[in-house]
């Protein structure tokens, strides 16, 4: 009895349930105001709550698990990337500062005698042109304009004519800027003492490059000129007046002045000039002495003694003996 009474009840209150429940969410029928819905419960909030929080843990678990799953190979990547931008940073640092690089040898390559001599003519080409004459060698000294050998053989070639003088020392001076050793040249020596003893003009030319651009050989050739016989007046008034010039006593040395004084002194006025000659003269100076020890030579029957004023030549003979020692001596020093 008692559990059909139990029955009963649980019976009656699951109906009440089930009655409430369509009462509350039965639709509303026409002409009756709508039924405002129940709050939610307490019960149904909780649950809510729970569901997110399990929700959240799931979230927390898959990016785990992804973690785990992916492995260290994304990290690897990253510390190689940023190891990759260190090494960078450093080589444009290293970029930005000097750097020092050996430098190869340099090599220099001797020239060759092809390259030597091409600025020369060939002897066949000279011996050619000396052949035809000055017009030819002028040609070809055009395109050897450096070339001694062509320039020397043209001046050769000038002055065998005298209307070609002026173009012969405008040679001679390209001669001497192109080698200018070739002032102790024959050749050249000849063409100057020809040309210095022609028409004025050219002749002016000819002792001014004596005097002044030849070095020391110019006033050697001046003094040569002025020793030879048959030297026409302006020539011989224009050396003789070169000598004074500053810049001829410098490159005509000591030597050189004093011997050409001896020569333009006469007779016993060189008895003067003793002393000099004995420190500064040398085998010029005795050319001009030694024809002073004759005691004999004057007069109509030449048995005269030319200079006399010079007794017996004791002061002449001791400045004789003063320059032939001086000059053996040097001589045994350069050996």
């Amino acid at each position: 009895m008692s559990g059909a009474g139990s029955s009963g009840s649980r019976q009656g209150a699951e109906r009440g349930v089930i009655a409430e429940a369509a009462t509350v969410y039965a639709p509303a029928l026409p002409g009756q105001a709508p039924r405002a819905r129940p709050a939610p419960t307490r019960s149904r909030g909780a649950l809510a709550v729970a569901l997110a929080g399990v929700g959240l843990v799931g979230v927390v678990g898959i990016v785990a698990l992804a973690i785990m799953l992916r492995g260290t190979a994304p990290i690897d990547a990253l510390e190689q990337s940023s190891s990759a931008a260190a090494v960078s940073d450093a080589g444009s640092a290293q970029d930005a500062s000097p750097v020092i690089v050996a430098s190869a040898p340099v090599v220099t390559k001797e020239p060759t005698t092809t390259t030597a001599t091409t600025n020369r003519a060939t002897a066949e080409e000279l011996d050619a042109a000396r052949t035809k004459g000055a017009t030819t060698l002028a040609t070809l000294a055009e395109r050897y304009p450096d070339d001694p050998e062509v320039l020397r053989a043209l001046v050769g070639a000038y002055t065998r004519d005298k209307t070609n003088y002026a173009k012969a020392m405008t040679t001679v001076r390209k001669l001497l800027t192109v080698a200018p050793d070739m002032a102790k040249d024959p050749d050249v020596k000849q063409a100057l003492l020809i040309v210095a003893n022609g028409p004025v003009d050219v002749a002016a030319t000819a002792l001014d490059i004596m005097g002044k651009e030849m070095g020391s050989r110019g006033p050697e050739l001046l003094y040569e000129l002025l020793s030879a016989s048959g030297l026409g007046k302006f020539p011989k008034e224009r050396a003789t007046r070169l000598f004074t010039d500053p810049k001829v006593k410098e490159l005509a040395g000591p030597g050189l002045l004093v011997a050409n004084d001896l020569r333009a002194a006469a007779g016993c006025d060189r008895k003067k000039l003793f002393a000099r000659a004995a420190k500064e003269g040398d085998e010029r100076a005795l050319g001009h002495l030694k024809p002073l020890l004759a005691t004999k030579g004057c007069s109509w029957h030449r048995q005269t003694d030319c200079f006399a004023c010079l007794g017996d030549r004791k002061e002449l003979r001791a400045t004789i003996d003063a320059i032939t020692k001086r000059l053996d001596q040097e001589s045994s020093s350069k050996q």
